[in-house]
């Protein structure tokens, strides 16, 4: 059995790996090359944090994809015999409670103090420390041998950048704009001479250059989002000490590198030269900030981006797909043949095995249950599965009692979309609205949009019922 770390080993471990990541981030700023090396690298991890991506680099050059020991026994792979462990940063969150005026840890409390905390009577605080993980790369198991892909373990979509996808792409990056409220303006506000484009932080507005190709445009709105996401006026003003303009464009210059190199477009012939340009005899203060911004917002594009894609293949793949044929492969895989299942359960049999295709169940058990004619769908309507009344108006449909039901499934029907299917516990969540809203299920202008039937509906029923009082209250003579 392995000797236990004493605390102040475990705490020199965890100072070498942060100094090995100090080095790390260092070695980035030497050259242009190894910037663009480390901003490749940056798009295949961008589910890590910034320092363990950072780690996981420094320890295993080239690493395509990396789990947990246990992550590797779940995808039916084993770590191959002798393989050494990738040291990352693991969130360790210890919680507090006040006694006898100081704080201990909860876990070393007396039970009268711990049950204090849980019932709200005794204050208590979490603190966030660290200790020490380990993952293992892809190639340090037996996945390649087994055949299991790494595109098919973390449902990556790798794009060709090609015109065949170009569209979708382009798609997902105007509802990007949309969620931040970024306006995308037709065209410059004066003439930008040979810039790809710019943002307009007083307008919170981006506008491209007409004379770019479309290939470019890509690439570009990347980087005029990154301006938008990271120096709009409310993030400038909250900054200790504001960027400067080689920062800030350097900034910009990276989040589009990593976004349009993870999605397949080119970058090299403009980007490299941007980055040198940006990089040499600049002074760029706090690193380890400028690339976990960086990070941050690549993260979160490249998540937006991946999501729209996903909805699109799963749109394209219900089109090929009738239905009744895949309720009847579904039934198949998951067993359910001669089997008398409830709702409750077969939404969460699907989630347990198939988590991805909850929403494709549901639309397709919608579509089927009441025929639907996506063609005859003039406004926003509702399916609330279980209940026998078929899809109703978005505002009814949402005005039910939904408290006493074990599970809420729906299915949303709107003009020119795909459907959207939800389900929730009514004990944490109060109707569907409020799921869309707490899961940002859809855009920002569509919740809006569903928010004010749903009003409208309870304005027009306040009104008939305040009617029918009035009905009651007038005089009768006999």
């Amino acid at each position: 059995m392995a000797k236990m770390k004493t605390n102040e080993e475990r705490k020199a471990e965890l100072e070498a790996l942060t100094e090995q990541m100090g080095k790390q981030i260092d070695s980035y700023f030497e050259s242009p090359e190894k910037i663009r090396e480390h901003l490749q690298f940056l798009g295949k991890f961008h589910q890590y944090s910034m320092r363990n991506a950072v780690l996981i680099e420094s320890q295993f050059p080239g690493a395509v994809a990396v789990g947990s020991y246990p992550f590797w026994e779940k995808q039916g792979a084993q770590v191959q015999k002798g393989e050494r462990g990738i040291k990352v940063f693991v969130p360790s969150p210890v919680t507090y409670a006040l006694h006898k005026d100081e704080w201990v840890p909860l876990s070393k409390a007396p039970k009268p103090i711990k049950d204090g905390v849980k019932q709200g009577h005794i204050p208590s605080r979490k603190m966030m420390y660290f200790k020490i993980g380990h993952v293992f790369e892809y190639t340090q198991t037996d996945a390649r041998e087994k055949g299991i892909e790494v595109s098919v373990i973390f449902k990556r979509y790798h794009r060709d950048g090609g015109l065949e996808n170009e569209q979708d792409i382009r798609d997902a990056l105007t509802t990007l704009a949309d969620a931040r409220n970024v306006t995308l303006l037709e065209e410059p506000l004066d003439e930008i001479g040979t810039a790809k484009g710019c943002y307009y932080p007083e307008l919170h507005a981006i506008a491209l250059n007409p004379r770019n190709t479309s290939i470019e445009d890509i690439s570009v709105l990347i980087h005029e989002l990154a301006h938008a996401e990271l120096h709009n006026q409310e993030r400038n003003f909250e900054r200790d000490q504001p960027l400067t303009a080689p920062e800030k464009e350097f900034q910009a210059e990276m989040v589009a590198y990593v976004v349009s190199h993870q999605l397949g477009f080119p970058t090299d012939d403009f980007s490299l030269s941007y980055l040198a340009g940006w990089t040499k005899d600049k002074e760029l203060l706090d690193k380890e900030q400028l690339l976990q911004e960086v990070h941050q917002t690549s993260a979160s594009f490249l998540d937006h981006i991946e999501s729209h894609l996903e909805k699109v293949h799963t749109l394209q793949h219900e089109k090929e797909q009738s239905p009744l044929e895949y309720l009847e492969q579904l039934d198949i895989r998951m067993g359910w043949k001669d089997t008398d299942l409830s709702l409750y359960e077969r939404v969460h049999a699907v989630q347990r095995v198939f988590p991805e295709e909850v929403g494709s169940y549901l639309n397709a058990k919608a579509t089927l249950e009441t025929n639907l004619k996506m063609d005859r769908v003039d406004e926003p309507l509702m399916y609330i599965h279980g209940m026998g009344l078929g899809f109703q108006q978005f505002g009814i449909s949402n005005n039910h009692d939904f408290s006493e039901d074990q599970l809420v499934a729906y299915t949303i029907a709107l003009p020119d979309k795909s459907l959207i299917s939800g389900h929730f516990d009514p004990e944490r969540t109060v109707h569907p609205l409020h799921d869309l809203e707490k899961n940002h299920k859809v855009e920002k202008p569509l919740l809006k949009n569903l928010e004010e039937r749903w009003h409208k509906m309870l304005l027009y029923n306040e009104k008939k019922s305040l009617s029918r009082t009035n009905l009651l209250n007038i005089e009768r003579l006999s």
